[in-house]
């Protein structure tokens, strides 16, 4: 199914929720599709402008003034002005081929809070042990899985908060060869040089990825693939596609107030 509207935000992030909501706001007339995965950062449906759509994106294109959004559903919208804000993609944790069940990359992804149960937590930088603090007051027991000697790019105050905190237990220079299940639930990971640690669920933060290979046509990428756009967040590509966010390579607390004050002076009122 083919359908147009004004302005497509794409991605569940803080600065695109407000984007959303100070645009809807501002102009009501405006028609806006709100595209994510999920919708965690959103705070309120309330919009009649806006349509919120739970979808994938595959591909954008840029032709005769009009961006084309295509879903993995087989549906395209179209839009005049187009927003990036997607967040940074964490490659599933598998073990062969295998993807580890009861895996998550945030908190806010259990599906259930298991008090009484361990966890486990990899990576072995900073993001992973932030994460561990934030496990350790959900569940009774946190090993921080490291594929190194150290936790790399953390910060003194984090790295105390780990030393000084007593259910959370860092396994340097580990490495996961197998994880045991019963009656389908992950029961225990064995490491290759700590037996077998007992867990109810596994958190990956390990290297990530700004989630921006759908719009590689339409805006400049670094090496690390976040967006390339200049001081007030537009593509020196193609018209009227902003990004904001953890996908862009020099993100600012200035660049939203930018991006909202560029759309709404292209999208006047109509005159009573």
């Amino acid at each position: 199914m083919n359908s147009q509207v004004d302005l497509v935000v794409i991605g569940d992030s803080i600065e695109g929720s407000a984007i959303i909501r100070k645009v809807a706001n501002g102009r009501p007339s405006i028609k806006i599709a709100f595209i994510s995965k999920n919708f965690r950062s959103v705070t309120t449906r309330d919009f009649l402008n806006v349509e919120y759509i739970k979808e994938t994106v595959i591909y954008t294109d840029y032709k005769n003034r009009l961006f084309g959004i295509y879903l993995a559903n087989g549906d395209r919208i179209y839009c005049t002005h187009l927003v990036i804000a997607t967040g940074l993609a964490y490659a599933p944790f598998t073990v062969g081929n295998r993807v580890l069940p009861d895996t998550f990359n945030n908190v806010s992804d259990i599906p259930k809070i298991a008090k009484n149960l361990p966890a486990l937590v990899i990576g072995n930088n900073g993001a992973a042990a932030k994460l561990a603090l934030q496990v350790a007051k959900k569940y009774k027991q946190v090993y921080l899985c490291t594929n190194s000697f150290a936790l790399t790019d953390i910060t003194p105050t984090v790295n105390k908060k780990i030393n000084s905190t007593d259910n959370v237990l860092v396994l340097p220079n580990a490495s996961i060869i197998k994880f045991h299940a019963q009656k389908g639930k992950l029961a225990s990971v064995e490491l290759d040089n700590y037996s077998t640690v007992t867990c109810s669920a596994v958190f990956v933060k390990t290297a990530a990825s700004p989630e921006t290979d759908f719009v590689s046509n339409i805006i400049d990428k670094s090496k690390t693939k976040h967006l390339v756009t200049d001081d007030k967040g537009q593509s020196t590509l193609v018209p009227k596609c902003f990004a904001i966010g953890n996908c862009v390579l020099k993100n600012s607390s200035k660049l939203q107030k930018e991006i909202i004050d560029s759309i709404l002076s292209d999208f006047k009122e109509d005159s009573k």
